[in-house]
């Protein structure tokens, strides 16, 4: 068969023999894929550039028995901002785990939507110098929307009422927010201040040029950040392995 074109970002690279890599790239048409890049680690390499973590790249791949095999590619853009600041790369690492482990290889189902949505989320990481945890929140949400997983932030995901009272709940469970009468209707519900509701709100229904930039209270923070990691969790069922590692340089930065 012959060969196609493509453009993805790498989302996650393995070496492979003496001096391949395994890449799964996420694609604009084909959603996950993996395909190899056969001697991107030689020093000469002309493909080593277009196939780093986080570049997005235009993809010549011809067809192989397991897997494609990249034949050319060149980089569109590679945010190497975000590669000189430790606390963006950590970031970034979670963003790209995060729609790599949420999605299967080869689902193309609003790839270009996810794709678009990842590659803006990491142009406002790099151009972002304050507030990293607005972009990763208001990610986590759109991502969670796009794959229908959107929890209900405007009203109580049990009776439907938008007053929720001055002590509403979230419960992953339960699909979002819950009213101070339905809160209790759950084990895994967890406290959370109104001021946190409306920003998750803001999160959710901001424009993506328009991502929240300025830091909330750090109670609030960590109300917002609980909710999103739990429910998450409870939607893709996977462990995600570099937030533990973000975890860790924000406790640093307290």
């Amino acid at each position: 068969m012959p060969n196609y074109n493509t453009t993805g970002l790498v989302l996650h690279r393995l070496n492979f023999g003496e001096a391949d890599r395994v890449l799964t790239i996420f694609s604009n048409d084909s959603g996950k894929i993996s395909v190899i890049a056969k001697g991107c680690r030689k020093p000469a390499s002309r493909t080593s550039g277009a196939t780093e973590l986080f570049t997005y790249s235009k993809f010549l791949l011809g067809h192989g028995r397991s897997m494609d095999i990249v034949s050319q590619c060149e980089i569109i853009q590679s945010f190497p901002e975000i590669r000189d600041n430790i606390l963006k790369l950590a970031c970034a690492s979670y963003l790209c785990e995060l729609l790599d482990r949420s999605t299967q290889e080869h689902d193309n189902l609003a790839s270009a939507e996810l794709l678009h949505l990842t590659l803006t989320a990491l142009a406002q990481l790099e151009a972002n110098s304050d507030y990293q945890d607005g972009i990763v929140h208001a990610y986590e949400l759109r991502l969670m929307e796009i794959q229908g997983y959107a929890p209900v932030l405007m009203n109580c995901a049990v009776c439907g009422k938008t007053e929720l009272g001055s002590v509403p709940g979230f419960s992953p469970t339960l699909g979002g927010v819950l009213c101070k009468d339905d809160r209790y209707r759950a084990q895994d519900c967890q406290q959370i201040s109104m001021q946190a509701v409306q920003l998750l709100q803001n999160y959710a229904y901001s424009s993506q040029n328009d991502w929240p930039t300025q830091a909330p209270e750090r109670q609030i923070s960590r109300e917002i950040d609980r909710a999103l990691r739990w429910y998450i969790r409870f939607r893709i069922d996977r462990e995600i392995k570099s937030l533990h590692f973000l975890d860790q340089l924000r406790a640093e930065s307290e």
